[in-house]
């Protein structure tokens, strides 16, 4: 049963990573542009995967300190319906040998499969929008998402931006590969 168990491990571990390959770094564009105080943040990326299949760990907001490093803590706090209430602490990737320190409370309103608007009630941040919109392309889907926010941190005019670029890059990659490893699972299971 060890044998068996470990065996599946591996294959679930090298399809995961295969599939991974399949949407590298390069096709996720992301476009960060500073205006003021305000960073605004675009992002397009199209994966093998259904929008049932992205959803699921785009929404996973209980579970994604497992799969997203920038994450200490992230739980939902209340459920009305289609509208939540979300609680996340992180920290920035270590840029210069320092890393922020964030949290944020946040309404989220979901429509099934389809949009994530999140609202910023509270926290490190003066203000936060954003809005994921998932749309069918051909056998995957193209997330979209658009962010406008405020910081309390000052952000440096050309650093900044490109900073902030590798971080969403990242955290998309990894829940991309979070969608793509749970779609491995769900084949070899079923």
């Amino acid at each position: 049963m060890l044998k068996f168990l470990l065996t599946t491990l591996c294959l679930l571990t090298f399809q995961a990573s295969a599939l991974a390959d399949v949407v590298s770094a390069d096709d996720i564009q992301v476009k960060v542009q500073k205006d003021g105080d305000s960073v605004v943040i675009d992002l397009s990326v199209t994966i093998p995967a259904t929008p049932q299949e992205a959803w699921a760990v785009l929404v996973d907001f209980d579970h994604m300190p497992q799969f997203l490093n920038n994450l200490q803590s992230s739980k939902i706090l209340e459920k009305h319906g289609n509208h939540w209430k979300v609680e996340q602490k992180g920290k920035t990737a270590p840029h210069a040998g320092f890393s922020i320190s964030f949290e944020a409370v946040r309404e989220v309103d979901l429509t099934p499969f389809e949009t994530i608007h999140s609202h910023l009630i509270s926290g490190t941040q003066k203000k936060h929008e954003g809005l994921t919109q998932l749309f069918p392309s051909g056998s995957g889907t193209r997330i979209v998402y658009h962010a406008e926010s405020i910081s309390t941190v000052w952000v440096p005019p050309l650093l900044g931006p490109s900073v902030i670029e590798g971080d969403v890059r990242k955290q998309f990659q990894d829940m991309i590969g979070e969608i793509l490893k749970r779609q491995a699972a769900a084949k070899t299971a079923g």
